[in-house]
């Protein structure tokens, strides 16, 4: 997540700064950055190019200065206003598919604040349907058919749910719902029947109510778990990161699609032993890719650079797998000679 944080007096702004470094501390977090004054010229630049808006000032400011830019919930980024003393942290927009209530309550702990959330399913303690797509990096077929569904959550209705895919990871969040695995083919998406060559899954979700059918279906973004390591790198290590990257990202390792690596690290037995013993597919990308791809989304080492004439490899190799205008979702891990980070498509 790439976040601005705007403020407008220095007692904000001395607020802005701590935020900022508690984020510079969590790997999901891909940058941080603070505009401080010029509000209404600041939110023009921020809008469309971060994924959340941190925004230290009356909440009035706040709306009056994103007025302008709201498009839609599927487009904008989340929104979180928060007074200068920190006592509130409220999430305005994009609170489930922009990932701002999730935000406002990481942001509440970290300043010893509280969370204002006023979502139905939030405040009811249930978990929309939007906010299952968003946590686990899934895209809706429809987003008219949300409110829908989430209602249908709020009445605490139980859905029919079918995927290629086991989905044990998402029971807790349906109580009652019937879970079935059944071929891709079984399956569409916006209509279209899946091939079994289409290597990401879909899930359907279905209920019925007063004699009508709902349904809607999800497709997974491509999440790859890009690595590095040093030479010799027992498979055990590799492991320890790959799991230490997930536990961060708050998603099963059922959900990752396929670990990436670079050329150079093909006949590296830990990466390929970790990735066996995970059963997971392993992608190799060619140092020459790597080579030409420029992010200002990754991080650049000198001592890789001097070495193979690359900026780097886990951030780079994980984006290329990913596929044009994928985004990192967790920056480099560096962890007992490993390198991890984790992208997904667009």
């Amino acid at each position: 997540m790439k976040i601005a944080i705007l403020s407008v007096t220095e007692k904000g702004l001395k607020l802005s700064e701590l935020i900022k470094s508690k984020l510079n501390n969590d790997y999901t977090v891909i940058k941080a950055d603070i505009y401080h004054k010029n509000v209404l010229k600041n939110m023009e630049a921020v809008f469309k190019e971060y994924d959340a808006i941190i925004s230290i000032m009356a909440t009035g400011i706040t709306i009056r200065a994103i007025s302008p830019y709201i498009q839609s919930k599927v487009l904008d980024p989340a929104v979180l206003a928060i007074d200068e003393n920190g006592q509130y942290v409220v999430s305005l927009l994009s609170g489930h598919l922009g990932g701002g209530n999730e935000l406002s309550r990481k942001i509440a702990k970290y300043i010893n604040g509280k969370p204002v959330i006023s979502t139905s399913t939030d405040v009811n303690l249930k978990c929309g349907i939007d906010t299952i797509a968003s946590k686990y990096f899934y895209e809706i077929d429809d987003t008219k058919k949300i409110l829908d569904f989430n209602k249908a959550i709020l009445e605490n209705v139980s859905f029919n749910i079918k995927s290629d895919k086991d989905l044990s990871y998402l029971t807790k969040h349906f109580p009652g719902s019937t879970f079935k695995q059944v071929p891709k083919d079984k399956l569409s998406f916006k209509g279209k029947k899946i091939s079994e060559d289409i290597p990401l899954s879909i899930i359907n979700f279905s209920f019925k109510n007063k004699g009508q059918i709902y349904e809607m279906n999800m497709i997974e973004k491509n999440l790859v778990i890009g690595i590095g390591s040093k030479r010799g790198m027992k498979k055990e290590k590799v492991i320890i990161a790959i799991h230490e990257a997930i536990k961060n990202l708050n998603i099963p390792l059922s959900r990752v699609n396929s670990i990436a690596t670079i050329s150079i690290k093909k006949d590296e037995l830990g990466i390929i032993n970790a990735a066996h013993d995970l059963n997971m597919k392993l992608e190799i990308i060619d140092i020459c890719d790597v080579r030409n791809f420029h992010s200002d989304e990754c991080s650049k080492s000198e001592f890789v650079y001097e070495k193979f004439q690359i900026d780097g490899v886990c951030e780079q190799c994980a984006m290329i797998a990913a596929g044009k205008d994928s985004k990192l979702i967790h920056k480099k891990l560096a962890l007992n000679g490993v390198t991890v980070a984790v992208a997904i498509s667009k």
